[in-house]
């Protein structure tokens, strides 16, 4: 989680099933998410509202498309050292840097590129054979 000061909102990867995010989208008409598409993010055991998933939005917010945000004047946080439940407003979250976030995404295409490659040889490799197996025929 990442947290977003100037808009006092906490930027999620991925979410728990606590929380259930609308399926249809919603156009802000007022406030920081004027002119925005979204979809919005409440919490399944009281159905209020905490949060929203932007779907498109101008280049001001275009970093959080795609995030979990939440308000953290909405949520509470459980802390686990202290065993205390506490206003999310009242904590601070550290910031993640993306260079390893970027590490692991890099990491991972690597991988998939490495076994397209193998595949796509393998395939030759038949369609090699095939070819030769049709002109022994």
């Amino acid at each position: 989680a990442q947290q977003e000061r100037r808009r006092r909102l906490l930027a999620c990867l991925r979410v728990t099933r606590d929380v259930a995010c609308e399926e249809s989208q919603e156009i802000g008409l007022e406030g920081a998410l004027l002119g925005c598409t979204f979809n919005k993010l409440s919490c399944r055991s009281c159905g209020l509202s905490v949060g929203f998933v932007l779907y498109s939005a101008f280049s001001d917010l275009a970093y959080l498309r795609g995030f979990f945000c939440f308000f953290k004047d909405s949520i509470l946080c459980y802390l686990l050292k202290n065993k205390m439940v506490i206003e999310a407003s009242k904590v601070k979250f550290p910031a993640l840097g993306l260079q390893e976030e970027l590490k692991k995404l890099k990491e991972k295409f690597l991988m998939v590129h490495t076994r397209l490659e193998l595949l796509t040889k393998k395939l030759e490799e038949l369609n090699r054979k095939n070819n030769v197996a049709e002109k022994q025929s």
